[in-house]
This record gives structure tokens, C-alpha cells and sequence, in this order.
């Protein structure tokens, strides 16, 4: 579906506790599941959701076999809020709602989301320039699990970062393995100190939570010298189907990990070293318009 658009964006910083806390998924066995207290807010794992209607939808994967969860840190930790500056809304934009296909990977309904002029909906990537050196891009993804190291990978999985968590009594998010675990632990990235944010949720009052991390791939690295020659940071949960390969050297994935029943939905929004000012602030403002509708 799609509506022209001024809407100021979904995505919040996550406050929910008292002074602590804080900031666009996956609970694991023995672990409190994320239904009870309501929690808030441009590619490998099996794409999530297919379009209700006009654009080509972005895939959503269903999980595989569970990784093994290794044992937590001495000291869980409390995710503060994102204390960035808020996107701007979207100018002239136009609203997408896409339906989650695989409602046994992720719980929710829906995602909607609002782009400028000039972005293309792909089968799997939203973005513009895409394919270019200035490309700017957004995905949606539902993995069991992601590669320890993206260059040289493994059959055996990490957990998600979400895998071993709790809540505080405010709904705030508690890791209990981090940063041992997930895209936080991956061989060769740089990740940001993990925040939330709260995702605007008409299904829940206080929005849905996820875990937000800053994640880029190494300036230097040569991707040829990676396995087949391409840097994938999850597999693809069905045979045939595209894993999240879509990086380049020195590029910059912010990833949500939003924290819905049965496993999480990832977002990956993603800018690369030759993306221009202009189309990274649109880029921010499409993540921060992003709406669900867990029920």
C-alpha cells in the first residue's frame, strides 16, 4: 500500500524504567518470554515481510536449527536509552505496509514504513542508489542465528544477541550474555555499546523495544580474500534464498533487534563510504518512520 506522507518517525530512544534505561529480537529457551509487560523503539538470514500491496515486499526468514547457547557473562546489562539525535520525518514521502509472512520466526503483524521520492522497493533491499557506491538501504530479516566471524564462516551459529535476555520491572531490556553472543561478539567488526529504542506499536501503549547496534565492516578488508568472495553477516534460512551478503569495505549497518515473540525482527539500515550526507539522512529518517503491529 501506498499514501503520501509527512509523518514525523516511529522510532523513539526507550526510557521505561527510572533513570537507567534505555533504545528498530529473539528469546531464548529457559528465558522469560517477551509477551507479558508490553516493550518497546539499508542484508543474510531469510528476509521477513511481503508487501500487502504495490511494492515488491522484503523477505523475512524462519529459523533453522537453535545454536547452542554459551554460558553469560558474570554481570547482566541493563540497555540504556539511544540518546542520538531523532530523525527528521520523512518529506513527501510515501507509506508502505508489508505483511510478516513468517509468523513462526517473528511474532507480528505488519511493518509499515514511509520513503522520500527516488527510493526503489527491491525484493529484499529498500534504498536508493542500490547496487551503487552511494547506496543507502533498509531490509528485514527473522535469522536463527549469525555467523561468528562474516569473512570466514562456519557452519555453527552465534546465537542472536537477543537469545539470552530478560526484562527489568519497567519492561527495560536486560542482556545477559553481552557482549559474548550475537553481531556484538562478531570476528572483525566494530560495534557500538548496545542501546534501545522503542518502535511506535498501535498494538502496544509503549511501543515495542529493541536493542540497537552500530556495526561496520573493516575499512581495509578485501572481500575477495572472504569465503566465495562475499562478507555475509547471517545465512539464509531456505536453500536459494539471498543471505545478508550486501556489504562493502567500510560500510556501516545500524541493526535493531526488535523484541517480539518466538524470535526477533531484524532491521538493517545501511550507508557506505561513498553515500552522501543527504541520502544517510534519508536514510535515518525511513528507520525512524518505521511503524509495527505486533497484534
Amino acid at each position: 500500500m501506498g499514501a503520501a506522507s509527512d509523518r514525523r518517525g516511529g522510532v523513539r530512544g526507550a526510557s521505561r524504567c527510572s533513570a537507567v534505561l534505555g533504545t528498530l529480537l529473539f528469546a531464548g529457551a529457559g528465558l522469560a518470554a517477551c509477551t507479558g509487560a508490553p516493550v518497546p523503539a539499508a542484508p543474510t538470514g531469510t528476509p521477513v515481510a511481503e508487501p500487502i500491496a504495490a511494492p515488491t515486499g522484503t523477505p523475512v526468514a524462519e529459523p533453522t536449527d537453535a545454536p547452542a547457547l554459551p554460558a553469560g557473562p558474570d554481570e547482566p546489562f541493563l540497555v540504556p536509552a539511544f540518546d542520538g539525535p531523532e530523525p527528521q520525518p520523512v518529506a513527501n514521502g510515501t507509506t508502505h505496509v508489508q505483511k510478516n509472512a513468517n509468523t513462526g520466526a517473528s511474532d507480528f503483524q505488519t511493518i509499515e514504513y514511509t520513503v522520500p521520492p527516488g527510493w526503489e522497493i527491491g525484493d529484499v533491499y529498500i534504498g536508493k542508489n542500490l547496487g551503487q557506491p552511494g547506496e543507502v538501504a533498509i531490509s528485514f530479516w527473522t535469522p536463527s542465528g549469525v555467523y561468528h566471524d562474516p569473512c570466514r564462516r562456519t557452519t555453527g551459529l552465534s546465537p542472536i544477541d537477543l537469545a539470552e535476555h530478560t526484562h527489568a520491572e519497567g519492561g527495560d531490556l536486560i542482556l545477559t550474555s553481552y557482549p559474548q553472543i550475537g553481531l556484538a561478539a562478531q570476528n572483525g567488526r566494530t560495534a557500538t555499546e548496545a542501546r534501545s529504542v522503542i518502535i511506535e506499536d498501535p498494538s502496544e501503549d509503549q511501543g515495542t523495544i529493541a536493542l540497537r547496534l552500530e556495526l561496520t565492516v573493516p575499512a581495509d578488508l578485501d572481500l575477495t580474500s572472504c569465503d566465495d568472495g562475499v562478507y555475509v553477516a547471517w545465512p539464509a534460512t531456505h536453500t536459494g534464498d539471498r543471505p545478508h551478503d550486501n556489504h562493502v569495505a567500510g560500510q556501516t549497518d545500524i541493526i535493531y533487534q526488535v523484541d517480539v515473540d518466538r524470535g526477533p525482527l531484524i532491521i538493517d539500515a545501511s550507508f557506505r563510504p561513498e553515500s552522501s550526507p543527504e541520502s544517510i539522512a534519508e536514510l535515518y529518517a525511513v528507520l525512524g518512520s518505521i511503524v509495527m503491529d505486533r497484534y
